[in-house]
């Protein structure tokens, strides 16, 4: 008996077609940087012409603003399933680890790069920003949901990981020595269950103020 050929429909298509944008773009940063990532090498990659890159994002500054939502929405999923596997994230000074796991893939690289171009392209800043300001605020959420506390302490803890991380990312293009930067992951993580070692942030706040230290908020 033949297979039936399942026609997609328009929806599908599209939402086809953005992904494998959004994907395309990842895979030509990290092969060229961000500089290189023309929207014709991108939409080569992608197996489409300029045309559907425009009429799906508008301009290139767009398509990165979606890369940087789509990446953390599957970097969501990418802890939640690590969870799974590993049985960490019950504690705070589990995320680390955990971080470490998911921000130092190509993905996790190319949104760097994103960032870090914002500050010399101002119409990519106009519309990124606001974005990972929103990426922000959603993962301050879920992280004082899992681990209590107040704005001030789960903001504070939360972008020393996240900027650690990324920043020994940044550190093995030019030092590439894993085993002293697993080192380094390790050490924050220690440092963390010492001055919470029931892993919430509760506890945390108030190792924090024994040491006269008041994180302020800074998301308006």
């Amino acid at each position: 008996m033949r297979g039936v050929r399942v026609r997609r429909t328009q929806e599908e298509r599209s939402t086809q077609t953005r992904l494998a944008l959004i994907e395309a773009t990842i895979a030509t940063i990290s092969a060229t940087g961000y500089g290189g990532a023309t929207t014709a090498l991108i939409a080569e990659r992608a197996g489409v012409t300029r045309g559907p890159l425009l009429h799906h994002f508008g301009t290139r500054a767009a398509l990165m603003a979606e890369v940087v939502r789509h990446v953390f929405e599957r970097e969501m999923h990418e802890y939640e399933q690590a969870r799974r596997d590993t049985g960490l994230g019950l504690n705070l000074h589990d995320w680390p680890k955990l971080l470490w796991a998911v921000l130092g893939k190509p993905s996790g690289l190319a949104v760097l790069e994103i960032l870090q171009a914002t500050s010399s392209d101002a119409e990519l800043a106009a519309v990124v920003v606001p974005m990972q300001v929103e990426v922000e605020r959603n993962a301050l959420a879920a992280m004082q949901r899992a681990f209590g506390g107040n704005e001030e302490s789960a903001l504070a803890v939360m972008r020393l990981m996240v900027w650690a991380v990324r920043g020994l990312s940044i550190a093995e293009k030019f030092l590439p020595n894993r085993r002293a930067s697993d080192g380094a992951i390790d050490c924050l993580s220690a440092l963390l269950r010492h001055a919470a070692p029931g892993g919430n942030l509760v506890e945390l706040a108030d190792t924090l103020d024994r040491f006269s230290i008041n994180p302020t908020p800074v998301i308006d």
